[in-house]
């Protein structure tokens, strides 16, 4: 599975040419956000607050799920089923990221590789074992987006 920057706003999940699912950045800041699934689902991602450490997922303006930054830098993933999920950032300047369940279990990696020529990041998404939730992984792939570009100050 890997993602694909089309542009500076939009990031399309694949898995063998098959697109699963877009994340659609509203600006190219990338805070509010929006996935959407070939089956014509769609996710609005929105940060609350002035540090905009916390951000909300809704559907159809139900809240799904939360996102927030801990103080190690890390996002824990609440959804409101009770799932828990941390991405936590693995390596010398984070080369790499693991989206974890809640004892630790190492459910998705995501590997990021600077596009210079369009100026974004793809990632190369692998795993133990196949997730259900869709949804979590283009979550996981904003999260670091979101990770990346507060390192660099762009936030």
């Amino acid at each position: 599975m890997e993602t694909k920057s089309i542009n500076n706003k939009t990031i399309q999940l694949t898995e063998n040419g098959k697109l699963i699912g877009e994340l659609i950045y509203e600006t190219i800041f990338l805070s509010k956000a929006q996935i959407k699934f070939p089956n014509s689902d769609s996710y609005q991602i929105n940060p609350l607050g002035i540090f905009r450490s916390t951000t909300v997922v809704t559907k159809n303006e139900i809240v799904i799920a939360n996102m927030k930054v801990n103080w190690r830098g890390q996002i824990l993933f609440s959804f409101k089923d009770g799932q828990e999920y941390i991405l936590k950032g693995i390596g010398p300047f984070y080369s790499k990221y693991n989206i974890e369940s809640k004892n630790h279990q190492k459910l998705i990696e995501l590997e990021p590789k600077f596009n210079w020529k369009k100026m974004a990041y793809n990632y190369t998404i692998t795993y133990p074992k196949k997730p259900d939730d869709i949804l979590l992984i283009l979550l996981a792939v904003y999260a670091c987006n979101y990770t990346i570009s507060s390192m660099a100050g762009i936030m």
